[in-house]
């Protein structure tokens, strides 16, 4: 649709348009204005622990519906983001631990899955919130 010079756009001016794709303009334009900052990164919750067995039981009790994933990271990971309910936000390819970013940038990895990495720093429950 093309706007005569001088005239203004606004939602009204989509009306002649068929409802899905003004449906979907809309849905996109919530995404988030900052969110091309994270092209390319992936996003990633995690629950870290000292060891794999006590890491494998949280994740279970996870799957159970016992917990959900951010009271336990609360509950039991001794990493900082665990306050956040374990939430790291978004990173780019290399930015974690070896293992930790092999899981994360897996092009099998399914967001919202959960796995289990083992790092120098313990064991983690981990679940990808972004592919990047």
């Amino acid at each position: 649709m093309i706007f005569a010079a001088g005239t203004a756009f606004t939602p009204a001016g989509l009306a002649g348009l068929p409802a899905q794709r003004t449906a979907a303009r809309h849905a996109s334009a919530r995404a988030g204005v900052f969110d091309f900052l994270a092209f390319g990164k992936a996003g990633a919750s995690h629950i870290l622990v000292s060891d794999n067995a006590r890491a494998q039981r949280i994740k279970a009790q996870i799957e159970a519906g016992q917990v959900n994933f951010a009271d336990a990271a609360r509950e039991f990971s001794t990493c900082p983001s665990g306050a956040k309910g374990g939430d790291l936000g978004t990173f780019g390819p290399g930015q974690m631990v070896g293992a930790f970013n092999d899981y994360c940038f897996d092009p099998d990895t399914v967001v919202g899955e959960l796995g289990l990495v083992k790092t120098k720093f313990g064991s983690h429950v981990i679940k990808l919130t972004k592919k990047p």
